[in-house]
This record gives C-alpha cells, sequence and structure tokens, in this order.
C-alpha cells in the first residue's frame, strides 16, 4: 500500500487531480484492474511487479489468511491498516450508498519534516461481488487518487477477499502508482506489508 512518498524537494504542496482514474465508483463496480489467481496457496505468496507502458510501476500478491473474510473486511475499514508513521493523518468521510458495503473518501496528510506538507484524497469503494452482506463470499475493494499533491500523478488498486472456508480467505494486492521517489519495488513491498498486517 501506497504507505509514504520519500521527498526531499521543496513545494510538495502543488494540487493536481488524478488522471486518469481507475474506475467510477458513482456506480456498482466489483472490476479489478488486473485479474486475480484463479486459486490461492497456502504455501506460497505469489508477487509481481514491473512498469507498465504508462509508467504507472506496480505491484501484485496474493496469499491465504487464517482469518474469516468478515474480520478482513473490518481490519480494511481502519485506515490504519494499511498506513504507519507518525507523519501521517487520515481523515474519513463516509459517503451515502446503496450500491457497495461501504464507500468512504480519505484525506491523507503527511508532513515529512516540520515545514512540508502533502495532502491528497482516495475514494474507496467496498464492493460485494458473492453473498451478502452478512455472510459475503467475495469482497472487491477498490481505491483511487482523487486530488492533491502533483507528486502523486496516479495512484490506484484493489484488495479481493474471498472466502475460502469459515476460518480462512485468499488475499489479492493490485496497486499501480506513478509518484516521485517511487518505485514498483517500493509499491510491492507496500503491499506485501499490508497483507503481513492482515495476517496480524
Amino acid at each position: 500500500m501506497f504507505r509514504y512518498l520519500l521527498v526531499s524537494i521543496p513545494f510538495l504542496c502543488q494540487i493536481a487531480s488524478a488522471e486518469p482514474n481507475c474506475f467510477d465508483l458513482t456506480k456498482p463496480s466489483v472490476a479489478l484492474i488486473k485479474p486475480a489467481p484463479t486459486k490461492f496457496d497456502s504455501a506460497s505468496d505469489p508477487a509481481a511487479s514491473g512498469t507498465d507502458a504508462k509508467e504507472n510501476d506496480w505491484g501484485s500478491i496474493s496469499g491465504v489468511v487464517n482469518k474469516p473474510i468478515l474480520d478482513l473486511y473490518q481490519k480494511l475499514l481502519d485506515p490504519k491498516t494499511i498506513r504507519n508513521g507518525d507523519t501521517t493523518k487520515v481523515e474519513v468521510e463516509n459517503v451515502e450508498t446503496k450500491d457497495f458495503l461501504k464507500k468512504i473518501i480519505q484525506k491523507i496528510v503527511i508532513k515529512p519534516v516540520f515545514f512540508i506538507t502533502i495532502e491528497w484524497r482516495e475514494e474507496w469503494g467496498y464492493g460485494l461481488k458473492e453473498g451478502t452482506p452478512d455472510k459475503p463470499q467475495s469482497i472487491v475493494i477498490s481505491y483511487q487518487k482523487l486530488d492533491g499533491t502533483s507528486h502523486v500523478k496516479h495512484l490506484c488498486g484493489n484488495i479481493l477477499l474471498q472466502a475460502l472456508s469459515p476460518t480462512t480467505t485468499g488475499a489479492y494486492l493490485y496497486e499501480e502508482v506513478q509518484a516521485d521517489r517511487r518505485s514498483s519495488t517500493d509499491v510491492l513491498n507496500g503491499i506485501t506489508g499490508t497483507l503481513r498486517t492482515l495476517r496480524d
């Protein structure tokens, strides 16, 4: 997950919209940017990363988490699950919707040093793919940058939660970013950290 920006230049508060968005979250969406694995293996966490033709750095990873799907869903409603550091603050605005289990806007503010502030907003939709809200079998979480610092030109991703049993869940994470001082290795390390946090 996009946990931090490594920066060493001034004027990081420039504002720009994220172009283009990956999803239209004004309507129901359980679309994945890249296909999820056809099966989840408890013995390995297949991962990949790279840079696409649009110069977006991307990473993907999948694995099995020994927790019920609803536990992971509740955990991912908390922004602290995917962001860390004393310099990061997240404000959450709930959006009324009938199209998702939950829809929120996150405002992220990072202060790497006392005289620099980096801000952007993200849109998050938690879509029910299979099952019912009380007994989901598959949940697709989609997120994307709406606006904010021009040093994050593009940011979006998916988290797929697939119930494998009452006590185990398959998790697939994909993220793509175009940002200053951010590489595909950084993206992969971020989502690998998120998978590790889900297992804690």
